[in-house]
């Protein structure tokens, strides 16, 4: 009988003060939560541009990496995802055609009481131009060099 009341008192003493571990088994949840959460973006123009590109995150020999598929701009505004429930400092780069890549070094995902802390970034993507682009004022697309007279423009 006295080992009942024991119970009783500590239990009791546990409810009042806060302790949910005793009657919330539930606190940590099932879910996964990604180390890293980034965000693809257009530096000129601000438009998210997920659609087509790919998250790299590395933490020595580990390696992590998601994508979404081209042309489908319904996931231009959704997140890329890595690193699910690792700790680590990573490197993280999100590479895309037409733009430049993008790397953020010394990444800190640190460990939660279940999960880890998540932390999102935004890669400011910036366009890469095609040398033909570079001062083509041409309707027709053609790129001109303006050379002295008499000069040549090859390289030897």
């Amino acid at each position: 009988m006295r080992s009942k009341r024991i119970v009783v008192l500590v239990l009791a003493a546990a409810s009042m003060t806060g302790c949910s571990l005793i009657f919330d088994p539930g606190v940590c949840t099932a879910n996964v939560a990604p180390g890293v959460n980034v965000l693809v973006q257009d530096s000129a123009s601000g438009a998210r541009v997920a659609s087509g590109a790919q998250l790299i995150a590395r933490d020595g020999a580990y390696a992590d990496s998601s994508s979404y598929p081209a042309n489908h701009p319904e996931l231009d505004s959704s997140p890329l995802q890595g690193a699910f429930e690792r700790g680590g400092t990573y490197s993280v780069t999100v590479r895309r055609a037409g733009y430049r890549d993008w790397t953020r070094n010394n990444v800190s995902v640190t460990k939660g009481a279940c999960h880890v802390n998540t932390v999102t970034l935004t890669a400011l993507l910036q366009q890469v131009i095609a040398p033909a682009d570079l001062g083509n004022s041409h309707a027709h697309g053609s790129l001109r060099a303006h050379l002295p007279a008499g000069a040549t423009n090859r390289v030897e």
